[in-house]
């Protein structure tokens, strides 16, 4: 870790993770960890205690319904809700909050409402879920009855133009409702306004500062840092969202706070930040100094 880095590793939890891909924090902080590895989202307390899990589905042995088979990331609504994208599925899978099935969004394909290895979930600020369509190279909005609204991205886009990607992998939202964008193949960052209208762009491919080798999570904290894992680096860089490189902290050889394909991160209110070191089968907790 670099020593201007104004953060520091506090602990590492739920070492019995199978392949967490991705993290989501409640209003008490507690951790909902999307286990690729074990099909099912689990929640861990703020020490990391395991409380339970989702996902296994109900019924019998033959006709499972509501069960997960590759879970990526999850997302919560206002009335505690569960969304849950799934790789393997190509679909939204919707949980009441005692985990229980209700309802399946979308399915394989190219249409709209339709999708083709979902790898991220979030709400914006008015309550919406966005959707990181990764094989069809898009985002998608919808309602949480699972209505389709609108989506951000047409066609697989290679190279340094505007406002297209290739592979995305997660986005997140500023205090003023913009949309970030983590643009894996193509190695940026990419910015649109909350109508989806294309602003800026960052990030460009290297193993330099400030540079991407295969960016995948991202959150934004309240002093409008944006962290990005990188999970071929195993860092995790933190810009300005002006785009403006500021450090990075993590990587292989930090001692206690090493890093092996980080995916998924969140920021809570107060600045401690949770990782995703996936290949590790944990969650890492840095707090700010």
């Amino acid at each position: 870790m670099e020593a201007s880095v104004p953060v520091k590793y506090r602990r590492t939890v739920g070492e019995e993770l199978l392949r967490p891909y991705g993290v989501t924090l409640d209003v008490q902080d507690q951790m909902w960890v999307t286990e690729a590895g074990g099909g099912r989202v689990t929640q861990l307390d703020g020490d990391g205690k395991r409380l339970r899990s989702f996902g296994r589905g109900e019924g019998s042995l033959l006709k499972k319904i509501g069960r997960l088979h590759q879970p990526a990331a999850t997302a919560m609504d206002k009335m505690g809700n569960f969304y849950v994208a799934d790789f393997k599925l190509s679909q939204v899978l919707k949980y009441d909050p005692q985990g229980h099935f209700i309802k399946a969004i979308g399915q394989h394909g190219k249409e709209e409402g339709q999708f083709i290895h979902p790898w991220s979930i979030k709400t914006d600020p008015e309550g919406y879920l966005w959707v990181v369509d990764r094989d069809n190279h898009r985002l998608q909005k919808f309602d949480t009855e699972g209505n389709f609204i609108a989506k951000i991205g047409k066609t697989k886009q290679e190279g340094p133009g505007g406002g297209g990607f290739n592979q995305p992998s997660d986005l997140a939202f500023d205090s003023e409702g913009n949309i970030y964008v983590t643009d894996k193949l193509n190695c940026r960052v990419v910015k649109f306004d909350p109508q989806g209208n294309y602003l800026a762009k960052f990030g460009k491919v290297g193993q330099e500062k400030g540079h991407f080798s295969d960016p995948r999570g991202i959150a934004i904290d309240r002093n409008e840092r944006v962290f990005i894992t990188d999970a071929y680096l195993d860092y995790v860089l933190v810009f300005h969202t002006s785009g403006r490189f500021l450090f990075s902290f993590g990587g292989p050889f930090d001692v206690g706070g090493s890093l092996y394909r980080p995916i998924g991160i969140a920021v809570n209110s107060q600045g401690t930040i949770y990782i995703c070191d996936s290949r590790n089968n944990r969650i890492m907790i840095f707090d700010k100094k």
